[in-house]
């Protein structure tokens, strides 16, 4: 997927990440792990097409770059609205038919445990809760590919289990996930393969 990318966010500077190649495959989550600043969010950008390689590049599965979803760790939720018209947003932005959204919005709704809570304003859910609606706001097209930063940083045990089981559903539903998580034990119980980055490079086993 990625073949010999580099990274500077200076120029004529090191890279801050890279060179390195790095791939996913259909059904399999890649726990990605590493200290703050080993270039995980970095490696994510670059996969995610939000950063542009400064060397080699990025290429994709047939139909992956059309179905590819990247949830951020920085919540991108709108306070004011409820958890249904923040999901029903996202899913016109990615021009889900209405009938369409209104049964996946459902399902998530359902699978990440606040269908109870779907007409709720977003300013009164718990940390947990948004942390929940977060990652449904970026499955309301279901991906091939799913990019997920810190997913679960920050939220309850309850949430936490919805969040991993419904990362596990998808991939045995066929998606590729990339998962980064500094939560002890999480990537050890999900991921199908784990890889370590140091410096900006993939760490030896």
């Amino acid at each position: 997927m990625a073949e010999g990318v580099e990274k500077r966010f200076k120029r004529n500077a090191s890279p801050q990440l890279g060179p390195l190649s790095f791939w996913v495959y259909e059904g399999e989550i890649v726990g990605l792990c590493g200290e703050n600043g080993a270039g995980k969010s970095t490696l994510l950008g670059l996969l995610s097409g939000v950063l542009k390689a400064d060397r080699g590049g990025v290429r994709y599965g047939e139909g992956v770059r059309d179905a590819l979803s990247y949830v951020p760790q920085e919540l991108s939720l709108y306070e004011t609205l409820s958890g249904n018209a923040n999901l029903g947003f996202y899913g016109i932005a990615q021009g889900l038919p209405l009938r369409a959204l209104k049964v996946r919005r459902g399902w998530l709704l359902k699978e990440l445990s606040l269908a109870d809570k779907g007409r709720e304003r977003v300013s009164a859910y718990s940390g947990g809760m948004k942390r929940r609606l977060h990652l449904a706001s970026g499955l309301m097209v279901t991906p091939k590919l799913l990019l997920l930063d810190e997913p679960t940083v920050g939220a309850d045990q309850a949430s936490v289990e919805a969040i991993l089981r419904l990362i596990v559903h998808l991939r045995d539903m066929g998606c590729g996930i990339v998962l980064v998580t500094h939560q002890e034990g999480e990537l050890e119980r999900v991921a199908d393969r784990i890889v370590t980055l140091s410096g900006g490079k993939i760490a030896e086993a």
